[in-house]
This record gives structure tokens, sequence and C-alpha cells, in this order.
């Protein structure tokens, strides 16, 4: 099981809560989270993420379907638009546990 984010202290900030979103070279979104760690979401990856159960089902996905027109962060949570006009919400806590880097997933 993947540990998610730590303890919200009264007077701080989340820790499930991005601090900041921003673009990855032209591949991928980057968040840095309140607790100091930093995700890195590539595009395709986090299309086939998407909550609405068709999107991991897609064989290949089009150009156009992994590359997203409008990213904003909401109250529910990241809220990305695809090319292809499909909307996907991620939220933060289920963005937080989509993270594979080698602390997230255990790896060294």
């Amino acid at each position: 099981m993947k540990k998610i984010t730590g303890l919200k202290i009264l007077g701080q900030p989340d820790p499930g809560v991005p601090k900041d979103v921003h673009l990855v070279g032209r591949y991928a979104l980057g968040v840095d989270w309140a607790d100091g760690h930093g995700s890195i979401y590539p595009f395709d990856r986090l299309r086939r993420d998407c909550a609405c159960g068709q999107c991991d089902t897609v064989e290949e996905l089009a150009s156009e379907m992994a590359w997203p027109a409008d990213i904003k962060r909401t109250d529910e949570g990241l809220r990305v638009t695809w090319v292809d006009q499909h909307a996907s919400l991620y939220p933060y806590p289920a963005l937080r546990t989509l993270c594979r880097c080698a602390g997230c997933t255990g790896g060294h």
C-alpha cells in the first residue's frame, strides 16, 4: 500500500493539496505537494489513469487523446480537458496515489 500524505496540522497547509502545478517539458505535468513531495505525471499515463473507465481500455492513444487543452486547479481536484474534448477530474488524494516515483512505489 502506498503512503498517501501526512496528517494535516492546524494552521499548516494540507499536505494532500498541491502548492504548485506546472508543465514538465512538453510531455508531463508536475505537481509540488504542500508536504514537499514532487510528482511527475506524463500526459499519456495521466489520460490512461482517468477515472471514467474508458480511457484505460483504449489500446492505442491517439495524439489528441493524450494532449491537454486546458488544466485547472479546482476545489474538487485537478481538471484536465483534453484536445479531443474529454474532461478528466483527478481528486487530489487520488492524484497523489498515482505518483509512480521510487519513494511512493517502495523502490530505491
